[in-house]
């Protein structure tokens, strides 16, 4: 099993330590997820205002780097409170796409749809935000 590339730049933002974290672990222990993450090229920024933090993600292809900030090229801006995070990372994968009909999947989709969970960019980048999905995903 070949490492995973992933560089922290964004030391300073305890969130983006959890992420990488969470990242390391999942595509080492699960060769599915890191064939995934090997095909991701784009830019994710993701906001959660409750705590000030704001983290991109610039994917290449197999490397990771974790910037601070929100990028102005991110494709995707995921826009929650922390506390929502978790419910993403919770999501089931099922059949290699992220699985709506459970609890923690309709609560997901009620974020979505009250407003408590935004992500810019949802429909011109589907591709990009299930392959996110899948990386992150600890069930």
């Amino acid at each position: 099993m070949e490492a995973v590339s992933i560089e922290n730049r964004a030391e300073e933002i305890p969130f983006a330590a959890i992420l990488e974290a969470l990242l390391r672990e999942n595509l080492t222990q699960h060769a599915a997820k890191r064939a995934v993450f090997k095909k991701m090229r784009g830019t994710v920024a993701i906001e959660l205002p409750d705590i000030e933090a704001a983290v991109t993600l610039v994917f290449e292809g197999g490397s990771l780097r974790i910037e601070a900030g929100t990028s102005p090229e991110a494709l995707l801006v995921i826009r929650t409170e922390s506390e929502r995070v978790m419910d993403l990372n919770a999501l089931r994968i099922v059949g290699d796409l992220p699985w709506y009909f459970d609890e923690t999947g309709r609560k997901v989709l009620g974020h979505l749809l009250r407003g408590r969970l935004k992500i810019r960019g949802i429909a011109s980048h589907p591709l990009l935000l299930t392959r996110l999905t899948v990386v992150m995903s600890v069930a």
